[in-house]
């Protein structure tokens, strides 16, 4: 073996071991320890060392470098580019797929849950107001007080038969019995039914990602891919879903009522999305393409409507 064929062991000034850490690894013993212990893969880190050094650690470990600028456009302008970049071992300069994903889902169950609490408040104030001149509560008309204490206990009389009625329903099952008054009670607890239904959304459609690879791979079987392919497109889509429809409720949240309505428009991104991505990451023409993305969106929403009764009824069950 000649002199440049061999590997050349680097010297400890070339491993940028930081000088408070340590030379010799605690874990296993090991020598020659750089960042990481060769033998147990411990990171060569004390903590035992001055604060600046510690602050400094700690900033530098904040992922926000060039890899968010690589990965911002062509995640937005460039469907199924990034899908490609994975394959072709280009990582290390883009967010990886899975730390994409779950920053978008955090953005947007978090607006979700902003607008979803600011819609029903508005429905509350819309519909329950204060009239200054009689000082009595208006339902979208001038109800007095009396009135209205009437209409509510002439409700809870009707919510308290029907209630009964169900509860002595020998042909329903317990499980329709608990969702049926759970839906009645909904309308006193929406706040709190529209955060555990997101909350248990949020892990549903994680759990949904590996089914819609699994789509992907039956109408694009001809690709010959392996799944795994599949699966990295198909976070890389959901991950664009979440931010589309984040920027979506972020514009409803800030513009006038008459241009917000507008940036629904912005939501036919979505199959566009997928259709390019398909173009471009699967090699197939844009005719197919648009046949394939349509196929694939009908496939998804049949198994999303599904999943999405299963999971109201589920919901409803805990607020009998």
């Amino acid at each position: 073996m000649s002199k440049k064929d061999q590997i050349a062991i680097p010297k400890k000034k070339d491993r940028e071991v930081n000088p408070y850490d340590f030379t010799i690894c605690p874990n296993c013993g090991a020598t020659e320890v750089g960042k990481f212990c060769p033998e147990c893969g411990q990171s060569n880190k004390d903590f035992n060392r001055p604060i600046k050094e510690i602050i400094g650690d700690l900033a530098g470990s904040i992922n926000f470098d060039t890899r968010i600028l690589n990965t911002i456009k062509p995640f937005f302008l460039k469907p199924g580019f990034l899908s490609q970049e994975y394959f072709k071992g280009r990582r290390q300069r883009y967010v990886p797929p899975m730390r994409l994903y779950l920053f978008f889902s955090v953005v947007f169950f978090f607006f979700a849950q902003y607008f979803g609490s600011k819609m029903i408040n508005n429905i509350k104030f819309n519909n329950v107001s204060i009239d200054s001149t009689d000082h009595g509560l208006a339902f979208g008309t001038s109800l007095t007080i009396n009135d209205s204490l009437e209409f509510v206990q002439a409700r809870d009389s009707l919510n308290s038969i029907i209630s009964n009625e169900i509860l002595n329903d020998s042909t329903a099952s317990e499980g329709t019995k608990k969702a049926i008054l759970g839906g009645m009670n909904i309308s006193k607890n929406k706040e709190a039914f529209l955060a555990k239904f997101l909350k248990t959304l949020s892990y549903v459609l994680f759990l949904l990602m590996p089914v819609f690879a699994l789509i992907l791979a039956l109408i694009l079987w001809r690709s010959r891919l392996l799944y795994v392919k599949h699966l990295v497109f198909s976070i890389n889509f959901h991950s664009f879903i979440f931010g589309l429809t984040s920027l979506v409720i972020v514009l409803f949240l800030i513009l006038p009522d008459k241009v917000a309505d507008f940036s629904l428009y912005l939501l036919w991104g979505i199959p566009i999305y997928l259709m390019v991505g398909i173009n471009r990451f699967y090699n197939r023409k844009m005719i197919g393409a648009f046949f394939k993305a349509i196929g694939a969106i009908m496939m998804y929403w049949f198994v999303i409507a599904i999943v999405f009764i299963i999971l109201v009824y589920f919901t409803a069950q805990e607020f009998a």
